[in-house]
């Protein structure tokens, strides 16, 4: 039974907008083109480039959507989703690699701190490490272009708005509340975008040095156990 409501809200707004942003964004019509820098300027939030997360079954057989998996559930198995809500990686269960492997295959040494455990249960090369690392940094890298485009889009609008209120200025007119209001609005999304922009760069080296700790940990691991392996 899967529990709907730990799905987080905006891994289905973002496979939503992502949907949305893939459709138009190659689109020859500018008004398509914008369409979709709009419906990010309109629902994006600083919640953008949260981590993936990961959806794992209870004793109860409840399905839940979390940041982390409990360390107690962690050899039940569990999948990795996207923030578009796509499954990325499904890693089994500790019985389900146990019954796969032949007698003679290295067994995980029991000993291994947890976090070095979900390691190897998590990756089966160095070459899958690589490849999730490629595929986080390309998404992040999307994402900042697509904010940046957004960016420029709001930058127009609020030049767009206060060449509107200067004319009433020019006129001794009094600036209408509503263009006013617009021209905050606007103003305050440029602002949030900015934001997420620094969020979206600091993000990239983040996950560069993340998945370089994480090789280097996994060679280090399956260098010890290759040298175990090894011995009479």
């Amino acid at each position: 039974m899967d529990v709907i409501n730990d799905l987080p809200i905006r891994v289905i707004g973002n496979h939503i907008i992502w949907t949305l942003f893939m459709t138009y964004r190659h689109q020859k019509s500018p008004l398509q083109s914008r369409l979709a820098c709009i419906l990010i300027a309109i629902t994006a939030s600083p919640t953008a480039y949260a981590a993936d997360l990961f959806r794992w079954q209870d004793e109860k057989g409840n399905t839940h959507y979390t940041d982390q998996v409990p360390p107690e559930y962690m050899e039940q198995g569990y999948r990795v989703i996207s923030e578009q809500g796509l499954t990325i990686r499904t890693i089994k269960s500790t019985r389900e690699i146990e019954s796969s492997q032949p007698p003679s295959a290295p067994q995980k040494p029991k000993e291994l701190p947890l976090e070095d455990q979900r390691l190897l249960m998590t990756y089966s090369s160095e070459e899958e490490i690589i490849s999730t690392r490629t595929r986080k940094l390309a998404d992040t890298k999307a994402m900042l272009g697509l904010t940046q485009e957004t960016i420029e889009l709001l930058d127009t609008q609020f030049r767009q708005l206060a060449k509107k209120a200067g004319d009433y200025e020019k006129r001794a007119k009094p600036v209408p509340s509503q263009l006013l209001t617009q021209i905050s609005t606007v103003k305050k999304k440029i602002e949030n975008h900015n934001v997420r922009l620094k969020q979206g760069t600091d993000n990239m080296t983040k996950i560069e040095q993340e998945f370089d700790e994480t090789l280097q940990r996994y060679r280090q691991l399956t260098s010890a156990m290759n040298e175990i392996e090894q011995k009479p």
